[in-house]
């Protein structure tokens, strides 16, 4: 893996991303991708667009997990 950073377009072709909202300006991006590695099985990796504040990061990831967890508790209570 290369460390230098190069844009998004290059480096996760074909793939889309919902945009920001007008006026909304990017500061730092953490992508976690699914992939078919070189033996043609799945793997998981991520990527960031600078170096982390890891407590921002930790919180931000924690707030998505909370709203996951409550999303699919919502959906199995659908059944």
């Amino acid at each position: 893996m290369t460390e230098e950073r190069q844009p998004i377009e290059q480096v996760l072709p074909g793939q889309t991303l919902h945009p920001l909202d007008e006026g909304e300006v990017p500061l730092f991006t953490f992508a976690l991708i699914k992939c078919l590695d070189r033996d043609g099985d799945v793997t998981w990796s991520f990527r960031t667009s600078e170096s982390a504040n890891l407590e921002e990061l930790l919180g931000a990831m924690t707030v998505q997990v909370d709203l996951l967890r409550r999303r699919l508790t919502a959906e199995w209570g659908d059944e």
